[in-house]
């Protein structure tokens, strides 16, 4: 008995000094999981993942669709309610439920949270056992692990990043990426004006002696900024340019719209690579200028974001790269550090968080200007415009599409330079270029002869939607002209109506990737429109049929090849509602759309070119804010505008107003070959007209109608470069008609 007494002080003893546990199985403490953990988890997923999540946890489809009804469709409270009942199931004995949910997340791809919730608040343990590595140690990435990483990177890229679509409308189409790349060219802004630099010096590029450490990249829609990312990926991978960077993160905003740096850069590595979302933000803090950043499609992000905001006042949200019916601020999208540990967007594109670390912001023009606009975060920034295809770039770029038939190439290339409306305005994008060599390829010598008549933005795109619809049309009633083919056409139009909608819907709320349950009053629709090439959809193939049963609500992402396949279709719906919602019409117009003209400028363009009545409304719109005082950007807005809807009497409304105003209109050498169509299509009195390259027979012709036309108002013409026959016989044919004032002067070096 006193044997026993004996062991069982001993016991007490031990227990109490810490070397032997009282319970063998985990730490209470450690293996559950707070309510307000669940209350994060349930606000930090994204709804497409709502089944995926009940179903993992072992809810039935059932319990799960009725659960969601019961929450009125609040995906949060419906999460809350799913982990609740899972928390009080019967688990196994000394279940850790902490580490069961992580493997739960991790199995349905949401690792940036299974490893959040591994990592959450360190709890002290009772045993004698080793100590715990310091947070800074537990943090810190091995060299091999680092090399791991790059290669997962690299990997990645390979595989999504770093392939181009020969036929820009099917995700099937790729090639490897020198098959098809063409080098852009690239200018450089500074006080003084804008110069070119070239790609394989852009390295190279000084700002008072080092590489700029933050860098704008501006250029309008298709004038291949993701392109221009991807070949920086490409570099780093090939070991060219970059390659003195460990670490190069491509991260395009249209998917990572609510995370941090750490998190996306997880979401790219393999399953079994045991980085930490912890870890990888350490190193990028801790070795800045060993990682590049660069971040696609700041304009694809809503809200606004200046220096002196502080992220940590904003709510905290932390959700996966998959669709989302929600619009996404850029406050939404930081996450305060103190909160996480991890750097949000919103530190990283204000220069508060990874200062020296070098990062490059793309971008349409419209978004630079709120970068611009503030004194101290401008004087951070060096600014890059990415003007497309030079004629050069352009040949090669038909050269590398048409590999096997030089003939065809050269074609196409003879086609673009004879009509100077496309070679002006369309063939510096290379979006644009793409779509022409699509149809350049499968017209027949009609409908090659039709495309000669081409003048806009709008027009491109309609034939382009058209084209689309024959093909698949004809795939499926092989009798070209025939009844059945017009019936089927009529029954395909009549399907894309509901994708036009959540094209505008999108727009709108700047949601750029849908998901499925966005489509599911239409799944027709969208079934349809990814057949057609006007949608498209991320396949998921797997061999492990575990998986694909794990995997069968997995939400795949919706989206269309590109932002301006969105804003045309945006463009047909906001159209149908004149007629069939005038009320909604008018709302959208005068109350969202114009008053961001800027950023709808596409939107609008293809709005107006869908209907006479449409185009008159939304000019007069904007013509009554034209003032005396106008500035040159808002005229050449509106002659753009107008120029889309190609109506000779909104030419005539536009035209009138100015005159009335006695606004004096002058066409700067930098002036857009868009606009100064747009000019001779509206036919102002200019007072001075100033052009700086070669020009085509139609721009010859533009220029030399709007010489005439502005006789004798026209005070100055300075022109440089080569013009077409025409214009010298249309000059000569007009001078009987009209004399250009005494007090005018005309240049021309040709």
């Amino acid at each position: 008995m006193g044997g026993f007494c004996f062991l069982y002080l001993l016991l007490i003893l031990l227990m109490r000094s810490g070397d032997v546990e009282t319970n063998p199985g985990p730490n209470t403490a450690e293996s559950t999981v707070s309510e307000m953990e669940f209350l994060k988890l349930a606000q930090d997923i994204d709804p497409s993942y709502y089944y995926n999540v009940g179903i993992s946890l072992g809810f039935s489809h059932a319990q799960l669709k009725a659960n969601l009804i019961e929450n009125s469709k609040n995906f949060k409270d419906a999460f809350m309610d799913v982990f609740m009942k899972w928390n009080v199931k019967q688990q196994p004995p000394h279940s850790n439920k902490r580490q069961l949910l992580a493997d739960k997340l991790q199995e349905i791809d949401l690792g940036g949270l299974s490893d959040g919730l591994l990592d959450g608040p360190p709890f002290p343990k009772i045993t004698g056992g080793p100590s715990r590595p310091s947070e800074s140690q537990s943090k810190q990435l091995s060299p091999e692990l680092v090399e791991q990483c790059a290669n997962d990177f690299k990997f990645n890229y390979r595989s999504t990043l770093c392939k181009i679509r020969a036929d820009p409308l099917k995700p099937s189409s790729l090639v490897g990426f020198e098959k098809l790349h063409t080098n852009l060219v690239l200018e450089e802004e500074d006080g003084t004006g804008k110069q070119i630099i070239d790609y394989n010096n852009f390295i190279d590029l000084k700002v008072n002696g080092e590489f700029p450490k933050r860098i704008l990249v501006q250029g309008e829609a298709g004038a291949g900024k993701t392109t221009f990312c991807a070949k920086i990926a490409w570099d780093w991978i090939e070991g060219r340019h970059f390659s003195h960077f460990v670490w190069v993160l491509i991260v395009p905003l249209r998917k990572f719209k609510q995370h941090t740096i750490g998190e996306i850069a997880k979401s790219y590595l393999a399953k079994n690579n045991p980085a930490k979302v912890s870890q990888i933000t350490e190193y990028i803090r801790s070795n800045p200028n060993k990682v590049f950043i660069a971040l696609d499609g700041l304009d694809e992000l809503s809200g606004k974001f200046m220096k002196t905001k502080s992220c940590e006042s904003q709510p905290s949200y932390h959700m996966q790269p998959q669709p989302s019916q929600q619009s996404v601020t850029l406050s939404e999208a930081c996450r305060s550090s103190s909160e996480t540990d991890d750097i949000g967007l919103e530190d990283i594109l204000c220069s508060d968080q990874l200062a020296s670390c070098p990062v490059l912001v793309t971008t349409r023009p419209w978004r630079a200007v709120e970068i611009r606009s503030d004194g101290d975060l401008m004087k951070l920034y060096t600014f890059i415009h990415v003007e497309g295809f030079n004629r050069e770039n352009l040949s090669v770029y038909i050269h590398k599409y048409f590999p096997k038939d030089e003939d065809k190439a050269n074609r196409l290339i003879q086609f673009i330079s004879e009509n100077d409306v496309i070679s002006e305005n369309m063939a510096h994008f290379p979006i644009y270029v793409a779509m022409l060599c699509l149809m350049w390829k499968e017209r027949d010598k009609q409908k090659l002869k039709e495309m000669k008549s081409l003048k806009t933005f709008s027009q491109i795109f309609k034939e382009m939607i058209a084209f689309l619809k024959e093909h698949y049309a004809q795939k499926e009633v092989n009798k070209v002209g025939s009844s059945s083919l017009i019936a089927y056409l009529k029954d395909i139009e009549e399907l894309l109506g509901p994708i036009a909608k959540q094209a505008l819907n999108g727009l709108l709320e700047n949601t750029l990737v849908f998901g499925e349950d966005d489509f599911e009053v239409c799944p027709e629709s969208k079934d349809t429109a990814c057949r057609v090439g006007i949608l498209s959809q991320e396949d998921r193939i797997t061999a492990d049929t575990d998986t694909h049963e794990r995997n069968s609500h997995v939400q795949l992402p919706v989206f269309f090849p590109h932002k301006l396949f969105q804003e045309y279709m945006a463009g047909v719906h906001l159209a149908s509602l004149y007629e069939s919602d005038r009320d909604e019409f008018n709302r959208l117009i005068d109350q969202i759309v114009l008053p961001k003209e800027e950023e709808f400028k596409y939107l609008l363009y293809f709005t107006v070119s869908q209907n006479k009545s449409i185009a008159t409304y939304v000019i007069n719109s904007m013509l009554q804010e034209l003032s005396v005082k106008a500035s040159k950007i808002e005229i050449d807005f509106i002659v753009d505008v107008a120029f889309e809807s190609q109506d000779p009497d909104v030419a005539a409304l536009v035209k009138d107003r100015v005159s009335s105003l006695n606004i004096e209109v002058a066409i700067s050498p930098y002036t857009t070959a868009h606009t100064v169509a747009g000019y001779a299509f509206i036919g102002p009195h200019v007072v001075e007209l100033g052009r700086e390259r070669d020009c085509g027979p139609t721009m010859s012709l533009d220029v030399a109608d709007i010489i005439s036309c502005s006789m004798p108002s026209l005070k100055k013409a300075s022109l440089s470069g080569a013009f077409h026959q025409c214009f010298f016989e249309t000059l000569a044919r007009k001078e009987r008609e009209s004399k250009v004032s005494s007090s005018s002067t005309i240049v021309m070096h040709v």
